[in-house]
């Protein structure tokens, strides 16, 4: 009372002294000619008019109290003065605008039988306006009183139960009875009644409102605990409006309670008092705000580094002390480093229930921030796993399938944004991954575990290696992952997703490092055949091929397969890369079957060494030739080898019957190249197949075009010529000698390397 009546005198003098000589002028409307309507009249006018009203009615308030007032501090010497303006301190940081002076008022003129009604300074309705002149000061008093009485008793449209005041809580003016045997604040569980009071006295602005509005807060808050009608935007939107007039000190007021209560404002109403402070100069104000930050630090406030530069900086322009700037810099340094706890222990309790918090709220976000404090904060890196561990559960918790949402992504998301993240974090956001590719495989969510999946693949995370955090996945083999994550992609439609986990993995299986049992190896070669079967309509031999290759029983594991069950899948392979001409690839295959004794088709082979001839790939189709050789697919030559007739079967190709010719020429080169037998006779019988006597006639003679040309692809030409027919009706030639000679003169030097040296 004693801050109000000091900072209210100077405009009780003015006003006194205006009143001494001088007529006073008042401007009212004449819209309408009866006095009862100018109340209508009022409530028309804009919202800038109505602050205008509001100032006005004030001061004369102030003024009808001036004498009083006046009295009452004339009483006290200078030096109690001064210390009354010392305790009023933050409450006069700044001017409050119903200490501004009054415009002068001309009244001239008496109406004794008018009744005065709410009237607005220099507001102008439409049409000719009037003087009212009141030469007599007390007619002028009266009409003041009146005017209070009408604007100040007006209900604001709150429903306010019975046991409230109605004039407290919903007029201007507030209850002016001394006792009143109605509440003047809300009892307990009438939260709700407080929250509708402050926003209809926010919305409607006014300073004598808002002051009311946090007297009630402070009253109510400091005998209740907030419950479940306590908004956070109306304690933030009260304290802007409170910043707007400049009442620091109420703001500091509300801001320690709600620092007591827990109900934190804002982080940007924070900002915004070091900006209302720092913009007017409020050098005095700066210990207190300090005291402030350093509470809601304390009590859970988050910041960032560049709040805290931008606080610096603000408090350098009010000059603030080193010791002030100190402090802000200190906290932000405790903050970095993580020693804003003394007791770990609490502190992670405290942490696990906010995790709990985020997960009702479903927000990620919130919980990825967390993790990054919780991580600055933690002294053992044990205690962390256990914070980890819970985190990897509660994104996995009360699953709603309508809700699309992945938690994981948002929350690896927001920790990977952290500047200061490492491999530590990569490799605790791919363990808690894996828990969650788990949790959605286990319930068949497969695009929801593809996110999963996907969102390890943008953040680089390689999960092949590593195990879960929880459940099943933290015991789970590394054959088994891999399985569980292309089994995934699999089933989300993504063969690129399922081949590159795989190849992630190097294709690991069982190892005496990660050893799996045999449920895993059955569940792994039946992913791979799933994924050939899926992958090899589409002409990916190579793609097929590697995860052929990779079947369980190829590769060095514990576990022994039998591999010829795999010959159906690879004589399919070899059969689509022949009849789509890809000879490297059918090459490759074919290598492989052999040299891992899976059975092949013998036909597949034989269409592969003719199109490699065809090709001129004669490197490689001596090869297979040799590998069909030992593998019994053409007739054993050792009773043809080193005599003087070739029996070559009617139904070879061209290519075959020249390298069944090459080898024949290699193995009698000594004779061939003998001085004293140049007499003698190489003769070439086409022999007829017992399974194939059925065939007709012209089979045989397309045999006998096929071998004359097979004498002429070879280089250089062999020259054969027709000798008879046997008792077989199998035609017989007779190689000529010279040409013979000439082939293996230009040919014995890799001929002999590659026809004598080896194992037919």
């Amino acid at each position: 009372m004693q801050s109000e009546v000091c900072t209210s005198l100077p405009a009780a003098n003015e006003v006194k002294h205006d009143s001494k000589g001088t007529n006073i002028s008042l401007e009212v409307t004449n819209e309408t000619s009866e006095n009862e309507k100018l109340g209508n009249l009022s409530e028309q006018v804009t919202d800038s008019g109505s602050d205008e009203k509001c100032r006005i009615s004030n001061k004369m308030t102030v003024k009808e109290d001036k004498e009083n007032i006046y009295e009452v501090c004339k009483s006290k010497d200078s030096s109690n003065a001064e210390t009354l303006a010392g305790e009023c301190q933050l409450a006069a940081l700044s001017p409050r605008p119903l200490c501004l002076s009054p415009p002068p008022l001309n009244l001239s003129g008496h109406q004794e039988d008018t009744v005065p009604r709410p009237w607005m300074n220099d507001v102008r309705f439409p049409g000719k306006p009037s003087v009212l002149k009141l030469q007599n000061p007390e007619t002028c008093e009266i009409f003041k009183k009146e005017k209070n009485i009408g604007m100040f008793q007006k209900p604001l449209g709150l429903m306010i139960p019975h046991r409230y005041c109605k004039f407290h809580f919903n007029t201007f003016r507030g209850c002016e009875r001394s006792p009143c045997k109605f509440a003047h604040v809300p009892e307990q569980g009438d939260e709700k009644v407080c929250m509708d009071v402050f926003k209809k006295y926010i919305s409607i602005n006014e300073l004598c409102l808002l002051q009311r509005a946090v007297n009630i807060f402070m009253e109510y808050y400091r005998k209740f605990p907030p419950g479940i009608h306590f908004d956070l935007q109306v304690l933030n939107e009260l304290l802007l409006s409170l910043l707007k007039y400049c009442l620091l000190k109420e703001v500091f007021q509300v801001v320690n309670l709600t620092i007591m209560i827990k109900m934190l404002p804002a982080l940007k109403i924070l900002l915004k008092i070091f900006e209302h402070v720092a913009t007017m100069k409020l050098r005095n104000a700066v210990p207190p705000l300090i005291d402030i930050f350093c509470k809601l630090v304390e009590a859970g406030m988050m910041l960032d580094p560049e709040h805290f530069n931008y606080i610096v900086k603000l408090l350098c322009q009010l000059q603030a002390s080193k010791q002030e700037i100190a402090a802000i810099l200190e906290i932000k340094t405790r903050l970095q480093v993580g020693q804003f706890t003394k007791n770990w222990k609490h502190d992670l309790d405290s942490a696990l229930n906010e995790v709990e918090n985020c997960k009702e709220k479903g927000d990620w976000t919130k919980l990825g921030n967390l993790y990054i404090n919780v991580k600055m904060a933690c002294e053992k890196f044990a205690d962390f796993q256990i914070f980890c561990a819970c985190i990897a559960e509660t994104l996995t918790k009360d699953y709603k399938e309508e809700n699309p949402a992945v938690p994981f992504c948002e929350f690896a998301e927001t920790v990977n944004e952290d500047p200061q993240n490492s491999e530590v974090d990569k490799t605790l956001l791919g363990r808690i991954g894996i828990s969650a590719i788990y949790f959605y495989h286990k319930l068949l969510q497969w695009s929801k575990g593809r996110k999963v999946l996907d969102k390890l693949y943008e953040l680089k995370i390689h999960f092949t290696s590593l195990k879960g955090l929880t459940g099943p996945a933290k015991l789970a083999p590394r054959c088994q992952i891999v399985n569980v994550a292309a089994e995934i992609f699999l089933k989300s439609g993504s063969l690129d997703g399922a081949i590159w986990v795989l190849r992630e993995s190097e294709w690991i299986i069982s190892t005496p490092l990660w050893p799996c049992d045999r449920l895993d190896v059955l569940n792994r070669h039946n992913l791979l055949c799933t994924i050939a079967h899926e992958i090899l309509p589409k002409s990916l031999y190579r793609q097929t091929f590697e995860v052929l290759q990779n079947l369980p029983g190829f590769q060095n594991s514990q576990e022994t397969v039998e591999v010829s069950q795999h010959s159906l899948l690879f004589n399919k392979l070899l059969d689509a890369c022949i009849e789509s001409n890809s000879l490297g690839m059918s090459s490759s295959v074919a290598e492989f079957m052999v040299s891992r004794k899976i059975p092949i088709d013998f036909s597949f082979l034989r269409r592969l060494i003719t199109s490699l001839g065809r090709s001129c790939l004669w490197l490689k189709a001596r090869t297979h030739y040799k590998s069909a050789l030992s593998l019994g697919c053409y007739p054993p030559l050792e009773g043809n080898l080193y005599r003087k007739l070739l029996l070559v079967p009617c139904y070879l190709s061209e290519i075959e019957m020249l390298l069944a010719i090459e080898i024949f020429l290699v193995s009698n080169a000594s004779s061939i190249q003998s001085p004293g037998n140049s007499t003698q006779v190489l003769q070439i019988v086409l022999k007829r197949c017992e399974e194939n006597k059925s065939r007709s006639e012209d089979d045989y003679q397309a045999a006998v075009e096929r071998l004359i040309l097979a004498a002429r692809i070879s280089d250089p030409k062999l020259f054969i010529k027709h000798v008879t027919v046997n008792v077989n009706k199998e035609q017989v030639y007779s190689l000529e000698h010279c040409s013979a000679l000439k082939w293996l003169k230009e040919n014995m030097k890799w001929a002999g390397k590659v026809w004598l040296f080896s194992n037919h």
